[in-house]
């Protein structure tokens, strides 16, 4: 497994001025002033940081910094995920808005202001359509002030606001996405244990990836880098409880024509580490297992390669956990695994 060092964030050292920092606006329509009632969730590479509506100041040391926000919810039970990578200089605080979507099931979006509320028309044609055609029926009076005010645009509550944010999209509305979704395939075990029914899960699907996979209910994700080329990556720990010494680290890249042995090889000796001794699982999938490594972590890396309408690809999985919760990351390769045959 490819394991970078980690950025932190923090306290500064004594006698350091809070001057350089990540400035986090975030914002909601007032046709999700529901929305109010939840706090929005905002993690700085991996660790969560208290936040709030309107503007959180953290203070960051200079460099890159991956991002994520979404919003705890009811039903989804997050809604508008967003990530970017801020880079901050030395003595700047950089400055980044986060709106949160106009309908529960679109991303979130984020990065310099001004950003703008994903699916903003559609949640409006859900709420103000039905008002004009009943106004329609009733005479069409005030049809042109309503359709005026529709567009109006502000991140805080209207006492007047007639609808919360809508649960899913109706069935004749089209939400563009590339993301993927589940499939329904058998198991397959790597090692260890794979999900059972009634297990508290959550679906990572990132788009433009050719696989959905799950996590623990309480887990979330965020962009990650690794000098691959061509190389997309994704870290992944447990939000609820960030101290758990869990980790995940999935890497997807395109295996080059044909894929065949030779560069399946080289690949997987790209990904694991200088002298590993992988074991074959199968033909196109090796891992190496560690039951307690110099830290005292159990480890687990995987090379798995597939095809798509869309090619051939490699994804790498890479994790460590303390060994007596290693079943909690068998359970995310099995899934990978499992969608992607």
């Amino acid at each position: 497994m490819y394991d970078p060092p980690q950025p932190s964030w923090g306290a500064p050292p004594p006698g350091h001025q809070h001057s350089t920092a990540i400035a986090v606006t975030a914002r909601y329509s007032w046709l999700t002033f529901m929305l109010g009632l939840f706090k929005p969730y905002l993690a700085i590479n991996g660790p969560p940081v208290p936040a709030r509506w309107g503007r959180t100041v953290v203070p960051v040391p200079p460099g890159q910094h991956h991002v994520h926000m979404h919003v705890p919810y009811l039903l989804p039970s997050r809604i508008g995920t967003a990530d970017t990578v801020v880079p901050v200089h030395p003595g700047q605080v950089a400055e980044v808005e986060y709106r949160a979507p106009a309908i529960a099931l679109l991303d979130g979006a984020i990065g310099p202001a001004p950003q703008k509320y994903r699916g903003l028309p559609a949640a409006i044609a859900l709420v103000v359509v039905p008002l004009v055609l009943l106004l329609c029926v009733c005479g069409g009076i005030g049809v042109a002030a309503l359709l005026d005010n529709a567009e109006a645009d502000t991140p805080v509550a209207r006492p007047t606001a007639v609808a919360p944010v809508p649960a899913r999209p109706r069935p004749t509305e089209v939400v563009p996405s590339d993301k993927p979704t589940l499939r329904s395939a058998p198991d397959r075990k790597l090692v260890g244990p794979a999900y059972a029914a009634g297990d508290d899960t959550y679906t990572m699907a990132f788009n433009g990836w050719p696989f959905a996979f799950r996590t623990p209910g309480t887990w979330g994700c965020v962009a990650g880098r690794v000098s691959l080329p061509e190389a997309q990556a994704r870290v992944c720990i447990d939000e609820g409880n960030p101290g758990s010494g869990q980790r995940v680290q999935i890497m997807l890249r395109p295996c080059p024509a044909p894929c065949g042995s030779a560069e399946r090889e080289r690949l997987t000796g790209e990904w694991f580490d200088p002298g590993a001794k992988s074991r074959a699982y199968d033909e196109s999938t090796w891992y190496v297992e560690t039951p307690k490594d110099a830290k005292g972590r159990y480890t687990l890396d995987m090379s798995h390669f597939f095809t798509t309408s869309g090619g051939a690809w490699q994804v790498g999985v890479g994790a460590f956990a303390p060994p007596a919760q290693k079943a909690v990351v068998q359970k995310i390769f099995n899934d990978v695994l499992s969608q992607t045959p």
